[in-house]
This record gives C-alpha cells, sequence and structure tokens, in this order.
C-alpha cells in the first residue's frame, strides 16, 4: 500500500490523513510513510481513493483482527485457514492485484496539473464542474491539500493562480468540519507567528468566503481590528472615499447567520450604525451595500444593542442631526419586522414614536431605562 502510495500523489495523500500542522511538516517524501501507522495508511488510501469502500471496510477489519486476535495478543479466540485463506484474498484483490481507478486517477491527474500546468479560465470552468460530481470524501481530502498547497511557503505563484480559479468550488464542496479544519490552521499560524502562511491563509479564505470559520477566540481578534478600521475610517477625513474597503472586509468576516462573538458585538453594533445613518453630511454610498448586507443578518442579540445605542453620547449627539435622526428611526422600524422579542419591540417601538427633539434624548428618558433594563 504504500508502494501505490508513493507511485499515486504521495502530498496529496499526506494532506488528506495528517491533519495536525506540526507533525505534516516532518513528512515529506516517501521516506517518511514508515511513520504513518497502519491504521492511517490504510484510512488515507481510504480517502484518497487508492482503497475502495469494500476494501477499506476488509482491510480495516483484517488489521483489527490482526491485533487482537492473533499470537501477538494471546486470548480465548481461534483463527481458522479458512478465514486466514479468505483474508489474503482479500489482500490479493483489494490491494496487491488492484491499482488506483476512477476518481482516483482523475484527481491524480488534476493535482499534476495544478503543480506543473498554467490554467486557462476555461480550464477551470470544466474542472469546477466535474467538481461537483466528487465524493465527499474525496472533497474533504481535495481541500486539505488544496488548503496546503496554497499556503506553502514555497508555492508558487503559478500554483497559487491555478488554485485561485478553483477553490471556491472545492470549498463548497467540501463539508463544515473541513472548513472550520481551515479556520483553525489560520489561527495555528498566526499563534506561532508564522507570517507568510497566516497571511496565505487569510487569502485563500478571503477568496472562498471562509473567514468566518476562524476558531471564535481568533474571529473575536480579527473583527475587533477590522472593526476599528472602519471606525476609524468613518469619523475620520474623506470618510466616504475611505469607507468601502473597510466595509467590505469587515463584512466578509461575518457569515450567512450574522453571528459575531459577544466581545465585540457593541462595538459592531454602533459602528455599523453609525456608518449607515451618516454623518450629517450624507453616507458613504459606495460602502452601503457592505452596511445593508450586514443590518440584514443582524439577530436578537444585534438589535438589543441597536435599541441601548440611544445611552451612548456619542450616538445620541449625532441624533441631533435631522438627517442621522430619520436614518436611526427609519431603523428601528426595520428592525421591527425582523424581530418577536417583546421587549425590543417595545424599546422599538418608543424609537419610531420620538419626535425629532425627543430621540437624541430618549436615552435618559426614565420609561425608556426600564424597558432597557428588562434586557438583563
Amino acid at each position: 500500500m504504500r508502494e501505490k502510495v508513493v507511485r499515486f500523489d504521495i502530498e496529496y495523500f499526506y494532506d488528506s490523513v495528517v491533519t495536525d500542522e506540526n507533525r505534516r511538516k516532518k513528512l515529506k517524501d516517501e521516506h517518511d510513510l514508515v511513520k504513518i501507522d497502519e491504521w492511517e495508511l490504510v484510512r488515507g488510501c481510504h480517502l484518497t481513493g487508492i482503497l475502495s469502500d469494500i476494501g477499506y471496510k476488509h482491510l480495516d477489519y483484517i488489521r483489527d483482527m490482526r491485533n487482537w486476535a492473533s499470537a501477538a495478543h494471546p486470548n480465548q479466540n481461534d483463527l481458522t485457514g479458512f478465514q486466514l485463506i479468505a483474508w489474503l484474498e482479500t489482500c490479493i484483490r483489494e490491494v496487491i492485484g488492484k491499482e488506483p481507478e476512477g476518481v482516483a486517477i482523475e484527481i491524480k491527474r488534476f493535482l499534476g496539473n495544478v503543480r506543473n500546468n498554467t490554467l486557462s479560465a476555461t480550464d477551470a470552468e470544466h474542472i469546477n464542474a466535474g467538481l461537483e460530481h466528487l465524493p465527499q470524501d474525496l472533497g474533504t481530502s481535495l481541500l486539505r491539500t488544496l488548503f496546503g498547497m496554497y499556503t506553502a511557503p514555497n508555492a508558487s505563484v503559478q500554483i497559487k493562480n491555478n488554485i485561485r480559479l478553483i477553490c471556491s468550488k472545492s470549498w463548497l464542496m467540501a463539508p463544515e468540519a473541513v472548513r472550520f479544519e481551515c479556520g483553525l490552521k489560520y489561527a495555528t499560524y498566526a499563534s506561532n507567528g508564522e507570517t507568510v502562511r497566516k497571511d496565505a491563509a487569510n487569502e485563500f479564505l478571503t477568496l472562498v468566503g471562509g473567514l468566518p470559520y476562524l476558531p471564535k477566540d481568533t474571529l473575536a481578534v480579527e473583527l475587533s481590528v477590522k472593526i476599528a478600521n472602519l471606525y476609524t475610517a468613518h469619523i475620520g477625513h474623506n470618510n466616504f472615499h475611505n469607507e468601502p474597503a473597510h466595509a467590505r472586509i469587515l463584512d466578509s468576516y461575518v457569515s450567512s447567520t450574522g453571528v459575531v462573538p459577544d466581545s465585540v458585538r457593541k462595538q459592531y453594533v454602533k459602528t455599523i450604525v453609525m456608518a449607515k445613518i451618516g454623518n450629517g453630511h450624507g453616507i458613504s454610498t459606495m460602502a452601503e451595500s457592505y452596511y445593508d448586507s450586514m443590518l440584514t443578518k443582524f439577530g436578537d442579540d444585534e438589535i438589543k444593542e441597536f435599541a441601548t445605542l440611544l445611552i451612548d453620547r456619542e450616538v445620541s449627539s449625532r441624533l441631533c442631526l435631522p438627517s442621522c435622526n430619520q436614518g436611526f428611526k427609519n431603523l428601528a422600524t426595520y428592525f421591527s419586522n425582523r424581530t418577536t422579542n417583546q421587549v425590543s419591540l417595545q424599546a422599538l417601538g418608543f424609537i419610531s414614536a420620538a419626535t425629532t427633539q425627543q430621540l437624541p434624548n430618549l436615552g435618559k428618558d426614565s420609561r425608556y431605562q426600564a424597558v432597557l433594563a428588562s434586557f438583563a
């Protein structure tokens, strides 16, 4: 089986079976295959398509019986000659006398082209269409491999350009668990100070829309930086020109579910709302679509934070400006149709009913403060 791995694609095999980044670095070529345990060898051959489903099940059973019903582990179980002959037949049929075929051969050819040729947009269209029919197990190992190739310190520009054309489809075809695995690897690179690999991982995750798959702690740190950058751009000079780039980046970190870590939610909501209602001179029209995108993802927790913004001096001061005042009330109306939380609805009702003069001071109103206290 190790010989078959060598003839197939050893890099693909290592990327498929070894998920520990530090251990993966120590596996370079065919000589390192002896460091792979037998259960990993069988599993890896199955993941990469070298071993069929039925072959994997039989060999894993044979390996298990070898361990627990053989002379190496004395017990009450006896193996008969007929069993051994049947197992030998399985090994001959599924391993010794069988070569990788079908999808496995195509993966080998595909990875060879990614590494050695320059793919065109037309080539990528055909490849992406083919990836839709890839079995889930191979989709898992393929994403790991493409991510590993892209983040390798010695990855060439040609390889990265090729992967950029096909990584989005590979990402969509892979299970959620592998996507989170890529996010975890980014966090590992960051914590170990591997700047080159961290930056490359960030590029890859940005390309595939995978930044929300970062671990919660890492996501909170990244979001905190991006929120601060947008806030600084918004309150600074030439903000209409500077906001769009920061808004786009921030939006890419927020998943379709809209979930953000608790530690950054307050500043996130404040920054998005301030940017959306503008500064009295208007709104950054080039950034507005990103603000709308994030606002549509607000859930009950974010809507609660919106209601508490009236006790924030910076926000209440801005609401003295007519256009900002109306923009804030428009958001209250919008959120009223997106929540069933009775406390939130009561607070939003206060905002909608407030006059232009009342709204900036509503956070000081004892009746409104009583409503906010109900959130706790």
